[in-house]
């Protein structure tokens, strides 16, 4: 089961870096805030939330959230929001109030039929994880790893939002 999780996991990755070029246009987007003085403001959704802090992610960014409360954006300040499915009620809640205060933001998600969030995003990152990766004996399948899937994906952004930087310097 764990070369089967390994390999489908993989190829879900491939696929995720297809989009390169998104990519490249949302580090740069985020990276704007960064050169402009501001900050960007990073919120997971429900699993998401264990996308944090590390030692490689510059000091620019921030949570969105503190004891429960959004913090105080500015124009020259950014979001990225990473939620499980792009109909998401607390994400698309979120994504009204920064379109309505003139914030840009970034949306990780997985595109459904009806969602709002891939038309309410500055830039819409899908990462394409529609179904669990394993089929079981008994014609089930397990391992969805929504989590994982979103620490990559931030991962690239900062990486490509570093090169930016670097460039710019």
């Amino acid at each position: 089961m764990l070369k089967i999780f390994t390999t489908q996991l993989n190829g879900v990755f491939q696929k995720i870096l297809k989009q390169e070029e998104l990519f490249e246009d949302a580090s740069r987007f985020l990276a704007q805030a960064i050169v402009g003085e501001g900050k960007v403001y990073v919120h997971g959704a429900k699993e998401f939330s264990g996308i944090k802090y590390g030692e490689d992610t510059p000091q620019s960014f921030e949570p969105l959230f503190e004891e429960g409360q959004m913090k105080s954006l500015s124009s020259v300040d950014r979001v990225l929001l990473f939620a499980k499915h792009a109909d998401d009620e607390e994400v698309i809640q979120i994504a009204n109030t920064l379109t309505k205060n003139g914030i840009g933001f970034v949306v990780v998600s997985t595109v459904i039929e009806k969602d709002s969030l891939s038309d309410l995003a500055d830039i819409f990152i899908n990462y394409e994880l529609t179904r669990k990766l394993v089929p079981t004996e008994e014609g089930d399948r397990i391992g969805l790893p929504t989590l994982l899937t979103g620490l990559f994906i931030y991962h690239c952004l900062l990486l490509t939002i570093n090169e930016i930087l670097a460039d710019f310097e």
